[in-house]
Order: structure tokens, then C-alpha cells, then sequence
């Protein structure tokens, strides 16, 4: 587990590109719209401040996805599939 400064931090300096999901209702998340690449990482701190669970999607080889629990400031990695969580690494 990472904090979430950290893991943006992190994600900014490999200039990985994402999806992000915030939840929605009955255990659902629903995808945002990020079109603005260039500021991706600040609009990432900034939904940080509005949504107590965000799902980030690394668009990258491996398919990573991450939980950012911003009431606790940690981000951990997880399985997620069709707008649902699946599994949560310990």
C-alpha cells in the first residue's frame, strides 16, 4: 500500500496515462472523462478531494488497477472487472 500522493507522484514521473472510475451505487463505479492529458495528474489530486473511492486504471502492459481510498490516504492494488471490484490485495 502506497499513500496517494505517493502513487500519483509515481504515476506522473512514468507518465502513465489512466481511467478513472468513482463509485456509483450497488457496488458499481462509473468511468470520468479525463480528455485533458496534459493535466491528467492534477484533475487525479483534485478528484481526490471529492470522491472517497476512486478506481484508477494504468493504461499500461500489465492491466493494473488501484483503489485510492482518500478518507484514509491509501491506495491499494486491486482486481477490477465490468465496473465492479473483484479482489482486493492485502
Amino acid at each position: 500500500m502506497k499513500n496517494i500522493a505517493e502513487f500519483i507522484a509515481q504515476i506522473e514521473n512514468d507518465k502513465c496515462t489512466y481511467n478513472a472510475w468513482v463509485y456509483a451505487k450497488e457496488g458499481c463505479y462509473k468511468q470520468l472523462q479525463c480528455s485533458d492529458t496534459k493535466n491528467c495528474y492534477s484533475y487525479l489530486r483534485e478528484m481526490v478531494e471529492y470522491h472517497l473511492q476512486i478506481v484508477i486504471e494504468l493504461n499500461n502492459n500489465k492491466l493494473d488497477s488501484y483503489l485510492l481510498l482518500s478518507e484514509i490516504n491509501v491506495v491499494t492494488h486491486i482486481a477490477f472487472n465490468n465496473q465492479k471490484v473483484i479482489g482486493i490485495a492485502a
